[in-house]
């Protein structure tokens, strides 16, 4: 069963301290991190981000894209979005502009999963998500 990188993060926080975290050898770092599918490299920077990918499913629901096929059909697609999500830069501008203006579409010039939203929108997945909604 793949562990979303949300769940990475609780698990993580409930597990880890930074310090134990740092205080694991490489190979249990690498084995912790094979476990939920990332590199090692970008379990130290989830780390250091801190806070789960929480706008991507709601960006993803007002682009006419429902989060829950994403995850079924193409867990390799949704982990690595949360991925992005969880490192970009812009995630706080986002979660405001969701919450506050939800129909602007201000996110395409700095969403680094802008691309494969696109994609996923334009494929028949999107129809999948209105009929799902009807």
């Amino acid at each position: 069963m793949s562990m979303t990188i949300k769940g990475l993060l609780v698990r993580i926080g409930r597990i880890f301290a930074v310090s134990e975290l740092r205080g694991l050898n490489a190979g249990q770092v690498e084995e912790l991190a094979r476990d939920v599918g990332i590199t090692a490299g970008d379990l130290y920077r989830l780390e250091q981000a801190g806070s789960p990918p929480v706008a991507m499913p709601r960006r993803l629901e007002l682009e006419g894209i429902n989060p829950a096929i994403v995850e079924a059909k193409w867990p390799s697609v949704w982990k690595d979005m949360q991925r992005l999500c969880s490192f970009c830069e812009a995630k706080n501008v986002c979660e405001v502009e969701i919450e506050l203006a939800p129909g602007v579409h201000d996110w395409q010039r700095y969403c680094p999963n802008e691309g494969t939203i696109r994609a996923l929108g334009q494929s028949p997945i999107k129809t999948q998500a209105d009929r799902s909604a009807a």
